[in-house]
C-alpha cells in the first residue's frame, strides 16, 4: 500500500479563485477544490492544465437579454511564475512548443503543491498552435483536439521535463486528458504499465457529453510514433475518449452513487461512485467561517466535525446568514441590478445554462408563482449562469429570464446576475434562503452548488438526482421536487409550487426556531459529508492505492 501516493492531476479547467480565469464551471471548481484539499491534507499532488490568456469568456448581457461573449483576459504574468522551462511535443507535420508556468497552492499547514499551466501562445508556435492558449472550450473542434493533445501528451512530457516523472498515479479528471495515456505508454514502455498508473473520473451521464474523434483527424495531428501506440484502440475508426480512458485505467469512477448506476449501464462495466465534495474553507462565507472557528475549531482540517453544528445557537446561525444575505443585496444594489429586501424569502438558482438543467422551470406556471408571491407579500428570485459558446437554446433561456425580470410582476421580483463566477457564486450560495436545482433526471452527474449552499446553512429544494439522492433528508436538509423514479414534469412543477407555498415559506416566515433547525441540519448532515476532504480520502483508499499487479 502507498502510504502517501504521489499524484499528477490533469484537468482541462481549474478554478482556484476568481482572478485566475482558468475555469468555466463545476468541473474546474471541483479540480481547484481537490488540489487545495490535497495541500491541506499533506498529500503530494501536482496539478497540470492549459493556460488560457482569454479565460472562458466574460458574459455581457444586452438590454434584451442577449448573451455577448467577450474575452476574459487576466494578468497571468503577475499571478503565475514562468519556470523558464519549455517542452516540445512532436506532431504529425509540426512541433508544439509549450512554455511552463507555475502557481503554488499552500495548504492550511504550509504544505505547498505546484500547479503547472502550459502556454502555447509563444513565438515558436504556428498560429494554429497558438490558439490552444486563447480560450477554454473554444467552439472550434480542430483547436479543441489540439488542446486535448497539449493537455494529455504535453502534460506528461512537461512533468518529465520538470524532473517530475516518478508519479504513482496520473489522475485524469474527465477525458480531455485521455491522450496522456498515449504519452505514458511511450514513457513507461507498455500498455499494462501505463494502465497501472492511471485513474480516471467521468463526469457526465449524457451521451452527447462524451468526446469522440475520428482516426483520420487524430492521425492528422499527432506524431506517427504516438499514432502507432493507438492502433488497436479505435472502434469503427473512431476513438471514444471516455471508453478509451475507462478501459485503460486501473481505477475509474463516477461522481455520485446515482451517476455510478447510470454510467455502469451506459458503458456495460462496473464504474464505482465517489461522490463529489467541496473545499469547505473556500466556500464558507466569512460569517460562517468565523462562527465555525469559534464553535467547531477543527472544521477546516476535519470537516466531518461539522456534524456538531446542531449544537450551535439558532440565533447565531440566523445572524451569520443574515449578514451574508445583506452582502448579496449590497452587491446587487452596487451593480445597479435592482433592490431587494433582507426580510423577503429569496430563492437562488445559478449554474451553467443547459437544456437539461431547466433554468426557467420555476416560471413554467408564472401565474401560480405570482400567487405564491402575493400570498406572502413578496418573493425574490436570483438567477445567474452562462450558456455555452453559440448554444442558442441556452442563450434563449437567459434572454427569457432577463425579459421577465424587467416586467411588473407584482410582489414577484427577479434579478439576473451577469458573468457568473466564483465570487458571485460565493455571494449567492451563502446569501439566498433556499437553493433551487431542477435538472431532468437522471442527467445531473453530481452538482456541487447545493453542497456549498448547505455549508452556509441554506437548505436545498431539488429534483432527486446527482448528489441529492444521497443528501436528501426530507424536511431536515431540504426538500425533494417530485420523486426519484417518476419524470413527470407537471407533477414535479406542482410539487415544487405546493412545497414553497405550504411548507417552506411558512416555516421561514413564521417559525424562526424551525428554520434555524433546518439550517443547522443542512450543515450537520450535508456539509460534514459532502466535502473534498472525505472525497480525497476515498480516492486514496479506493483508487490510488489499488494495484493491478
Amino acid at each position: 500500500m502507498l502510504l502517501n501516493p504521489r499524484i499528477a492531476y490533469f484537468s482541462m479547467e481549474i478554478g482556484l479563485k476568481d482572478e485566475i480565469k482558468e475555469y468555466a464551471g463545476g468541473l474546474g471548481i471541483l479540480a481547484g477544490d481537490t488540489l487545495k484539499t490535497a495541500a491541506d491534507m499533506g498529500v503530494d499532488m501536482v496539478g497540470i492544465s492549459i493556460l488560457y490568456k482569454n479565460g472562458y469568456f466574460k458574459q455581457v448581457l444586452a438590454d434584451d437579454g442577449e448573451q455577448i461573449e467577450a474575452a476574459d483576459s487576466w494578468d497571468y504574468k503577475n499571478i503565475l511564475q514562468n519556470t523558464g522551462i519549455k517542452v516540445s511535443v512532436p506532431l504529425n507535420d509540426d512541433t508544439l512548443h509549450l512554455e511552463i508556468w507555475k502557481y503554488e497552492i499552500v495548504g492550511v499547514t504550509g504544505k505547498i503543491n505546484p500547479l503547472y499551466f502550459l502556454n502555447a501562445d509563444i513565438d515558436e508556435n504556428s498560429q494554429e498552435n497558438k490558439y490552444i492558449s486563447f480560450n477554454l472550450y473554444t467552439p472550434y473542434n480542430h483547436t479543441r483536439l489540439r488542446q486535448e493533445i497539449a493537455l494529455g501528451i504535453g502534460g506528461v512530457m512537461a512533468l518529465k521535463e520538470l524532473g517530475l516523472s516518478t508519479f504513482d498515479i496520473y489522475h485524469l479528471n474527465e477525458s480531455h486528458a485521455a491522450f496522456g495515456i498515449v504519452a505514458l505508454r511511450d514513457m513507461l514502455g507498455s500498455k499494462d504499465e501505463a494502465k497501472n498508473h492511471v485513474c480516471f473520473t467521468t463526469h457526465t451521464p449524457a451521451e452527447h457529453g462524451h468526446i469522440i474523434h475520428s482516426k483520420e483527424e487524430i492521425e492528422s495531428l499527432i506524431s506517427s510514433e504516438h499514432a502507432s501506440l493507438l492502433t488497436n484502440d479505435y472502434e469503427n475508426n473512431n476513438l471514444h475518449l471516455t471508453k478509451f480512458s475507462l478501459l485503460n485505467s486501473k481505477f475509474n469512477n463516477a461522481v455520485s452513487q446515482k451517476h455510478s448506476e447510470i454510467s455502469s449501464k451506459m458503458f456495460d462495466m462496473p464504474i464505482p461512485g465517489i461522490t463529489n465534495g467541496i473545499h469547505v474553507s473556500t466556500w464558507a462565507s466569512e460569517y460562517f467561517g468565523r462562527l465555525f472557528d469559534e464553535k467547531i475549531p477543527t472544521w477546516r482540517n476535519y470537516p466531518e466535525d461539522l456534524q456538531r453544528a446542531e449544537g450551535i445557537s439558532g440565533d447565531l446561525v440566523i445572524n451569520a446568514h443574515d449578514q451574508a444575505k445583506q452582502d448579496l443585496i449590497n452587491y446587487i444594489e452596487a451593480n445597479n441590478l435592482g433592490n431587494l429586501s433582507l426580510d423577503i424569502f429569496t430563492i437562488g438558482f445559478a449554474r451553467r445554462v443547459d437544456g437539461y438543467k431547466r433554468s426557467g422551470f420555476l416560471f413554467y406556471e408564472l401565474d401560480r408563482l405570482k400567487e405564491v408571491a402575493e400570498k406572502f407579500d413578496g418573493l425574490q428570485i436570483i438567477f445567474s449562469g452562462k450558456a455555452y459558446f453559440d448554444y442558442s437554446d441556452g442563450e434563449d433561456h437567459i434572454a427569457y429570464v432577463i425579459k421577465l425580470s424587467k416586467k411588473n410582476l407584482g410582489k414577484l421580483k427577479i434579478i439576473y446576475l451577469p458573468n457568473y463566477g466564483m465570487n458571485t457564486s460565493s455571494l449567492m450560495v451563502s446569501g439566498c434562503d433556499i437553493w433551487l436545482n431542477n435538472p431532468i433526471k437522471p442527467l445531473e452527474a453530481s452538482g456541487t452548488s447545493g453542497m456549498k449552499a448547505a455549508l452556509n446553512g441554506v437548505p436545498n429544494l431539488s429534483t432527486i438526482d446527482g448528489w441529492w439522492v444521497e443528501g436528501l433528508r426530507e424536511g431536515i436538509t431540504g426538500w425533494a421536487i417530485g420523486n426519484e423514479d417518476d419524470n413527470n414534469e407537471e407533477t414535479e412543477l406542482m410539487d415544487m409550487y405546493s412545497k414553497l407555498e405550504n411548507t417552506i415559506i411558512p416555516a421561514y416566515q413564521s417559525n424562526k426556531r424551525e428554520w434555524a433547525r433546518l439550517m443547522k441540519s443542512a450543515i450537520a448532515y450535508n456539509a460534514s459529508h459532502f466535502n473534498t476532504h472525505r472525497m480525497l480520502r476515498e480516492y486514496i483508499d479506493k483508487g490510488y492505492n489499488v494495484s493491478l499487479a
